[in-house]
């Protein structure tokens, strides 16, 4: 039996997905259905809207506390965040993750993650549509730039580690996207399609 476990953000939790909750949902029902046919695959989604990488490290070692007499070679970590970490809160000095704390993070979570599985795996990140990110809130936006900075350096990271990275940058449009930020239940289909194609051709899901 091979479990993917997904860790992510509000995109990877399913927001704005009214039609089938999110890409992690319709991956979850695709292995479902698989599972009573045998294919041996179950996906649970332990994403948690807002999340960034300080909020994945500080739970990633409470959350896999229950795996401690797992079979490594049974699991598979599937990261999805980032996105939140390069927010600007009230101006451009001042960034919810600062760059260099957002690479630490990365490594540290490689790191513990390895204690677990060798099977780790990194999406990136996705675009936004600037003309609904900036402002976001009264005091929160988002801009590209930074969001393919930070994108560019999962990839790195996974490249240096050895980790498999499907990529998403190149996926979306603005007519994807619910509020500027969130994929709508077309978005959701996009990357389900890519990521589901990715698990098709791993050898990780054998």
């Amino acid at each position: 039996m091979i479990k993917i476990l997904v860790f992510g953000d509000s995109i990877a939790w399913g927001a704005f997905d009214c039609d089938y909750g999110g890409w992690v949902e319709r991956l979850k029902t695709k292995y479902f259905k698989s599972y009573r046919e045998g294919s041996g695959i179950n996906v649970y989604n332990l994403s948690i809207s807002s999340n960034d990488t300080k909020g994945v490290l500080h739970n990633l070692e409470k959350q896999l506390d229950i795996f401690n007499n797992i079979e490594p070679e049974e699991y598979v970590f599937l990261f999805s965040i980032g996105s939140n970490d390069p927010i600007y809160v009230d101006t451009r000095e001042n960034i919810n993750v600062p760059f260099k704390e957002f690479k630490d993070n990365l490594k540290k979570i490689v790191k513990l993650s390895k204690k677990y599985t060798s099977k780790i795996i990194f999406t990136g990140l996705l675009i936004v549509d600037e003309d609904k990110t900036k402002p976001w809130s009264e005091n929160e936006y988002w801009e590209n730039k930074d969001l393919k900075k930070y994108n560019d350096t999962i990839e790195k990271i996974c490249k240096e580690n050895s980790l498999d990275f499907i990529p998403l940058w190149d996926l979306l449009n603005k007519n994807d996207l619910k509020d500027g930020l969130h994929p709508n239940a077309l978005g959701h289909q996009k990357i389900f399609n890519r990521i589901n194609e990715y698990c098709q051709k791993s050898k990780k899901l054998r």
